[in-house]
This record gives C-alpha cells, structure tokens and sequence, in this order.
C-alpha cells in the first residue's frame, strides 16, 4: 500500500513537471497585438527581442502583423486589432490631426536615415544642379528626406534639381543603371548595394542629422489609459533590444540577414554600424522630428501649422521606465 501510495506520488509530481512545459505555461503570457510597417534594417532591436525571447521574459507573447499602409495601421489600432504599432511618426501626426488619439510613445529613429547617390561622375552635391533626382512617390518619406537633404547642402528642390517619382527602390537603382536619372535617395539596407554598383555616395547618414520621426512605436490613448503595464512591458523588451544592437554584433547581424535576406557580410555590417550609432540608449520621442514632420505638412494641411509636437506624444512610460533604473541597471551589465 504505500509502495502504491509512493508510485502515485511519483506520478502527480511527473503531471506537473509535464503541465509546466506545455503551451499551458505559455497560456501565462500576456497577448499583445502588434504590427510594423516595413522590413528595414531599424527594426534590428525588435527582430532580437523577438528572436532572443525578451518579451517573454517580460511576460508578453506578441503577435506580430505586416501592415504596409500607414491608412490601415490607424485603422487597426483604433478598432483594437492591434494594439501597439512600429512606423514612421508621420502616422500619428497625420491621424491624431484627423482626430484620432493615435500617439507616439518611443522613437527608435528619430532622423532621416537616407543616402544620396548619384551617377559616378557626379562627385559633389553642387553637381546635382540642373540633374535629375528620383523619390519613389510624391509625399513619401524619400520625398521629403531627398528635399531636405537637398536643401540642407544649399540646393533649391524643383529648381536646381528636378525631382520625379519612379517608384521603389529596385525602380530607382535600375533607373540609376539605365541613366534615366542622375540620382535617387536609398536607405541602408541598399545604399552600399548602389556604393558596390559604382555609383557616388555624396552624403550618407552619419554625415548630417536630420530629425525626422522615421520610426516611432504608436498606440492609443484609450490603451494607453486601460493598460500602461502591457505598454510598460512592450517598451522594456525594446529597449532590451536596442541594448543587445550595441553591445552584441554577431546576433544583430545574423538577424539583419535573417529578416532582410541578405547575405553580403559587408554591406551587413556597414548596416550594423550605423544603427549601432544612431539607436538611442532611451528611445524618447523627439520633438524636433515630430516638428519637422508638421512644418512639411503645413505647406498642405493649416491644422499641422498651428499644432505643437507634444500633442502627439506621450512619454510617460518611458520616463517611469527612466525613472526607475531599469536602463541604468541593464547597462551595468557591460
């Protein structure tokens, strides 16, 4: 009888060691629904967070969607299908003026990113005058970052060079490769693919700084308000995220591979670096960026000339996150 008794013991304990590494246990994760709007390199702190399982460590399991259009990720997160979204800031911006409580609450860049190349005879920028420079569509992001950055080095958009929308990146490459351009803008993960093309970098993004809200993490007020927790715990894992990008090179580079598929181990840590420098150790959200996306769309919109950036903003987590130590503590660990 206690031989039986004993077996009977043996077996509750080995139910339980077996419940405890089931989806049951998984169960006790929070859901989060989320999205992002673009496979680019500046989601290098999400993809390790994501693949070295901090979020779980801070108690969340995230589901995770594509939403390419900016329409739509407002549209999902003001109906609750997701409720925490990465994208450009321009989101926020333009939705909260339309009335929605859409709000930025970290910046995990917050500055234009964009290289200027060009054909490679052109070897400076003051020889873009009377050229042609391709965006991939009027109103874009690459719109507006070819105008300042054009403007920033003494050039007049539309007059001194003339910008054409062509459409994509792989558009506008092969449009430099045709010569049907003289140059374009492009983003990390392609200009050094243009640099091994032959074509000239004149200015690349450690060579100037322009704050723009390239991307942000958004969400509601309404969630904000309902679970600051979930919200607090979302932004811990990031910035858990950001703190492996600078602190771990081989991880961050093999997940920029894995998610951008690429396999050019020099353009990948050309990447690599430059988002190692430009990450901020806390993601705040930048005023100036979000002013400067508001000074553009009052060319258009009178709403966006009368607005402040900090209508668009909530930095409260973060500065409780701050406050706490949590970022002090987890850079201890160097």
């Amino acid at each position: 009888m206690v031989r039986a008794r004993r077996i009977s013991i043996a077996l509750f304990v080995l139910t339980l060691l077996h419940h405890s590494n089931t989806p049951s246990a998984v169960a006790q994760l929070t859901r989060l629904k989320t999205s992002y709007s673009a496979l680019t390199a500046n989601m290098a702190a999400y993809w390790l967070a994501k693949d070295a399982k901090i979020f779980e460590k801070h108690g969340l399991s995230v589901d995770v969607v594509l939403i390419e259009s900016g329409v739509t990720t407002v549209q999902a997160l003001t109906a609750g299908e997701t409720q925490i979204a990465m994208g450009g800031g321009t989101v926020a911006v333009s939705s909260n003026l339309a009335g929605s409580d859409i709000v930025s609450i970290a910046s995990i860049e917050s500055r234009l990113p964009y290289a200027l190349l060009a054909q490679k005879e052109i070897k400076t920028i003051d020889q873009l005058k009377g050229k042609r420079l391709a965006v991939s569509r009027f109103g874009s992001a690459s719109d507006l970052a070819a105008r300042l950055i054009l403007q920033r080095y003494g050039l007049v958009p539309d007059k001194d060079v003339t910008i054409l929308q062509t459409g994509g990146t792989s558009t506008r490459l092969s449009a430099l490769s045709k010569r049907s351009i003289d140059s374009t803008v492009l983003t990390p993960e392609f200009f050094n693919v243009g640099k091994k093309a032959g074509f000239t970098i004149l200015v690349d993004p450690t060579q100037y700084d322009i704050p723009f809200p390239q991307l942000e993490v958004i969400t509601s007020r309404a969630f904000l308000k309902a679970q600051p927790d979930l919200a607090s715990r979302y932004l811990r894992a990031i910035i858990e995220g950001i703190y492996m990008v600078k602190n771990n090179p081989e991880p961050s580079i093999r997940a920029l591979s894995k998610y951008l598929k690429i396999d050019d181990r020099e353009a990948l840590e050309e990447v690599y670096r430059l988002y190692r420098e430009i990450y901020p150790t806390i993601p705040h959200v930048s005023s100036a960026a979000i002013q400067t996306q508001l000074t553009w769309m009052a060319e258009r919109d009178p709403r966006a000339k009368a607005a402040k950036p900090e209508q668009f903003i909530d930095g409260s987590i973060l500065r409780e996150i701050e406050k706490s130590g949590f970022v002090a503590k987890l850079y201890q660990q160097k």
